[in-house]
């Protein structure tokens, strides 16, 4: 089910105002002095690559995967929504100019703006059909509650920003074999957004609240690529 799960292509996230909430490094430097306090959104519970990730970015998340696997508990699907969705998107925000990505989301607010007039903006879109396997977990969790035939609001998945029409829906009484077809206006922020499943495996992890450090698998934990001598 875990290898069925991982996705190349929400943490639906990450655009609201947050809290900070100081957080004290137990960690010291060369001289011995402690390092300089930290300050992080309140509710932070781990940093993947320098961005924090919340509990309320991925419960979620991990409540729209909850028809996979009903009787899944709610690490194991925590898990799923962190590496799936979480941990890609925060790898891909620290790898962007946060100017990209502001910009991207700003053309993703423009097109939506602009489907109601007469002359809408010129974007390409792509049209995916498939079921969940083919549609990858972060696209398929945002569209799980989607209206037919109805733009969505511009959404954040690893490394762009989209807006979605559902055109068509089949269910079947196993979810991840239904079998939708989707219109999708997609705006990067990063030049290759399928390549941020490797990024998150690579990223270096911070654990604000340790009962969280668990629910990262330990290959990515400990994961350390293969130096060229090292390379067969």
């Amino acid at each position: 089910m875990k290898t069925a799960l991982r996705a190349s292509s929400l943490c639906l996230a990450a655009s609201a105002i947050w809290t900070p909430l100081l957080v004290l490094s137990a960690c010291a430097g060369e001289t011995g002095e402690p390092q300089a306090s930290k300050i992080w959104p309140e509710g932070t519970v781990l940093i993947c690559a320098g961005e924090p990730i919340r509990a309320e970015d991925v419960d979620p998340i991990a409540l729209a995967l909850q028809p996979l696997g009903p009787r899944f508990t709610q690490p194991h699907l925590r898990r799923l929504a962190l590496t799936n969705v979480c941990l890609p998107l925060a790898a891909g925000r620290a790898i962007s100019d946060p100017a990209r990505i502001n910009d991207a989301r700003a053309e993703a607010e423009a097109f939506l703006s602009g489907m109601d007039q007469q002359s809408p903006p010129e974007v390409p879109l792509e049209v995916i059909e498939g079921a969940q396997d083919s549609l990858g977990v972060p696209l398929w969790v945002l569209i799980q509650r989607q209206e037919l035939g109805v733009w969505s609001k511009a959404e954040e998945l690893p490394g762009r920003f989209i807006v979605t029409r559902l055109l068509e829906k089949n269910d079947d009484p196993q979810p991840q074999r239904a079998l939708f077809k989707v219109e999708i206006a997609s705006f990067p922020y990063v030049d290759d957004p399928a390549s941020l499943d490797s990024a998150a495996l690579n990223a270096s992890y911070e654990f604000i609240d340790p009962s969280w450090e668990a629910l990262i698998p330990g290959s990515w934990r400990y994961y350390k690529p293969k130096s060229v001598e090292e390379a067969p």
